[in-house]
């Protein structure tokens, strides 16, 4: 036998008369390979030391060597990562994975080739280093890379392990690359969770199943060293915070802490049950909302209490007040409601101002506070009205000794930027059960009484009684019906003309609005007015009105007419709005109405003392060259030297003063002395209500400019204004005016 051939044998422990065991076939059939290879001369005494032909032997080695091969290509597909076999120049030999979408081109492609024939550039060179250095150290190397492959562009850890075996002499080694996409990913997730949880305001504990503390972030130490030392036993004392804990799986709620000032605390506890863990966790949730908690108390205070009073609003007493009918029912026993509304309560605000008329408000208030129980509830409606809840009635007669209170809190004067005033109050009481069992309803009853005590004259008190039920229910169903006629065809304008004296021509029209209810008929503005002003929707109706001088303005005009100048009565509640003359802008704009042909006419009382939005209005309102008329002029309460205070155009004479002409000096003395002063300011002055010819001839030699009333024309409509227009400029057909 070949001395290499034995030799070969004899490290596998084997002899030519004894054949290898099975396990050892593989490595001796490799040995065998590269015996041919380096003794092919003496093959033939191989075979004949192992009594088998050469053909044989070769078959034995393939099957043998396809065995194992299969065998170890299914262990290493079972296995998640991808196997590269390379030898020492970086030529792929072997390339196995379970999972080829994870390769950068298919196994096929990669064998037998290089990585400079596969990667880019880059990538083939940072490989081909990390094989060097495996063969240099003789030892593991690892490599993490991005790599674009099928799947998208993953990250991945390359393990490179020498391997001891030779492929035509040159030494191969073994990668093994694992997918860690995932793993860095959630590593990156769990740093920036570490770092929220580490930076968090909120302290974050995490308890074990024994309740002890096995994480706490740095605000929970802060807490704890700081504004909350008690906060941990008021946690883990709490048993009915864990009672819910273990019920529910959770607990969140408000917590109060003492010290030295009270804190609050939001605390919220979790119980947590990990899949991969069956111990039971609690991860607890704390932050401080002290500061939430009386920013809370605060917005509730001033969502239910009145800003001016401090007394509990409307929200509040109606509120208390249901609770009142839940009790009497449940009980069986009454009470009473009591409407108060001041008596002359607007002169002080047309005399001194709306900031004086709130210092009154207050001083009421807390006069009426005094006057009454503690158990009782006191609240402001609005305005001058105030409301009193008094429970436990069972006879109105029990009520006497609080109406003495209240009446008794006005018998003193009031005494406001060192003046002294004197008013009193009307009181309107509705009981209940007997008269209402709702609020709607006892709130409704009660002010029906109150304004039939005001109009007997104020200063007293009036029960709710069956009669004022049905004026009051018929008052309700004319809002009702005047909400209607707002959308409906109801409402209409007619046109009062007013003439310049002397010359009888024609230069102007004022709008009136009439009503013409189907369920009504004819409502007259006085009353219709009253309650658009108490529903709260005058300035809706105004706007109404507005809308539609404009849009009868465009169809004059479209006619061809020449159409003068168009007052429109403007109020309060208007006057008072932000955006006033914004919306008049838009609207005048809109219908192509000149801005100088449009006339506001407002009354007195309604500007004197004011200085918030209403003068504004009046100024912007100036500013675009509309006019400013004070109607009624000298039925108001103030100095006439308030007047230079706002850009007027025009005084109008109260048809009050008109009247009697004649017959009553003063009313004379104060028509000459308006017009004067409206000449003195730069204005021009219209005269109401004239209906007798000595009245036109006493306003023509008092130097009054313009008349308007009976005597001249009556209201007419649109219709009628329009061919009054045809053929350009009208005069008085009365013949007085000339």
């Amino acid at each position: 036998m070949h001395p290499l051939l034995r030799r070969q044998l004899k490290k596998l422990g084997l002899t030519p008369e004894a054949p290898p065991a099975p396990d050892a076939w593989h490595a001796f059939c490799d040995r065998v390979d590269q015996a041919y290879r380096e003794a092919d001369q003496d093959r033939y005494l191989l075979e004949r030391s192992l009594h088998i032909s050469s053909g044989e032997m070769r078959e034995l080695y393939e099957r043998l060597k396809s065995s194992t091969q299969a065998r170890v290509r299914a262990i290493a597909r079972a296995v998640p990562d991808m196997l590269f076999f390379q030898d020492e120049e970086g030529l792929y030999l072997e390339v196995i994975t379970a999972r080829p979408e994870q390769l950068y081109a298919p196994a096929e492609v990669i064998i037998g080739k290089r990585p400079e024939e596969i990667f880019k550039p880059e990538d083939a060179e940072r490989f081909m280093n990390l094989l060097r250095a495996t063969l240099e150290s003789g030892e593991e190397q690892t490599l993490e890379y991005w790599l674009e492959v099928s799947g998208g562009r993953r990250q991945f850890e390359a393990r490179c392990v020498p391997v001891d075996y030779q492929v035509e002499g040159r030494r191969t080694l073994l990668t093994v690359v694992h997918d860690i996409t995932e793993r860095r990913q959630e590593e990156t997730w769990n740093r920036l969770v570490g770092r929220a949880v580490s930076s968090a305001q909120e302290g974050i504990l995490i308890l074990d199943e024994a309740r002890r503390i096995r994480f706490a972030n740095p605000a929970w130490h802060r807490l704890v060293a700081g504004d909350a030392p008690s906060l941990p036993a008021c946690i883990a004392e709490n048993p009915r915070l864990w009672r819910k804990v273990e019920e529910q799986g959770g607990w969140r709620e408000e917590v109060a802490v003492p010290g030295e000032t009270e804190h609050w605390w939001w605390v919220r506890v979790d119980k947590v049950k990990l899949e991969a863990d069956q111990c039971t966790y609690y991860v607890v949730l704390v932050n401080d909302v002290t500061e939430l908690h009386a920013s809370r108390k605060e917005l509730e205070y001033l969502a239910t209490h009145d800003a001016l009073t401090g007394l509990p609003n409307r929200v509040l007493f109606r509120d208390r007040l249901g609770h009142a009918l839940v009790r009497a029912r449940r009980e069986r026993r009454g009470g009473a409601v009591l409407f108060i509304d001041l008596d002359r309560f607007k002169g002080v605000n047309d005399t001194l101002g709306h900031r004086a008329g709130d210092r009154l408000l207050a001083e009421v208030a807390r006069r009426l506070r005094r006057a009454v129980r503690e158990v009782d509830t006191l609240a402001r409606l609005g305005g001058d009205e105030f409301i009193l809840l008094v429970e436990e009635v069972t006879h109105r007669r029990q009520l006497a000794p609080v109406l003495e209170k209240l009446m008794g809190a006005f018998r003193e004067p009031f005494y406001i930027d060192g003046k002294e005033f004197r008013i009193s109050a009307s009181v309107g009481i509705g009981l209940f059960p007997e008269d209402g069992d709702t609020v709607d309803l006892l709130l409704q009853y009660a002010d029906a009484a109150m304004y039939s005590a005001k109009s007997a004259g104020g200063g007293r008190s009036r029960f709710f009684s069956r009669e004022l039920a049905s004026g009051a229910g018929q008052a309700f169903e004319l809002e009702q019906s005047l909400r209607r006629a707002l959308v409906g065809d109801e409402l209409y304008l007619v046109y009062q003309p007013q003439y310049r004296i002397g010359s009888g021509r024609l230069t102007g029209l004022e709008a009136l609005l009439r009503w013409r209810s189907e369920r009504w008929g004819e409502v007259g503005p006085d009353r219709f007015i009253p309650v658009a002003e108490a529903s709260g929707f005058m300035d809706e109706l105004g706007f109404w009105v507005l809308r539609a001088v404009c849009g009868q303005y465009r169809d004059w005009c479209r006619q061809g007419l020449d159409v003068p100048r168009l007052s429109i009565n403007l109020s309060a509640c208007e006057l008072r709005q932000p955006r006033l003359a914004e919306r008049v802008r838009e609207l005048l704009l809109e219908y192509g109405v000149p801005f100088e042909r449009i006339e506001f006419e407002i009354t007195e009382s309604m500007i004197l003392g004011e200085e918030g939005a209403s003068h504004r209005n009046l100024v912007e309102l100036h500013r675009l060259g509309i006019g400013l008329a004070i109607d009624d002029f000298g039925t108001g309460h103030s100095t006439l030297a308030n007047l230079k205070r706002f850009p007027l155009d025009c005084l109008k004479i109260d048809a009050s003063f008109v009247r009697d002409v004649g017959r009553d000096r003063n009313d004379e003395a104060i028509i000459r002395a308006t017009v004067a002063l409206a000449r003195s300011f730069g204005m021009r002055t219209v005269a109401e209500g004239v209906e007798e010819r000595a009245q036109y001839e006493f306003l023509r030699r008092c130097g009054c400019d313009e008349v308007q009333g009976f005597l001249c024309d009556r209201p007419m409509t649109a219709e009628a204004v329009g061919e009054r227009l045809v053929g350009g400029s009208v005069v008085c057909g009365c013949e007085n005016c000339r």
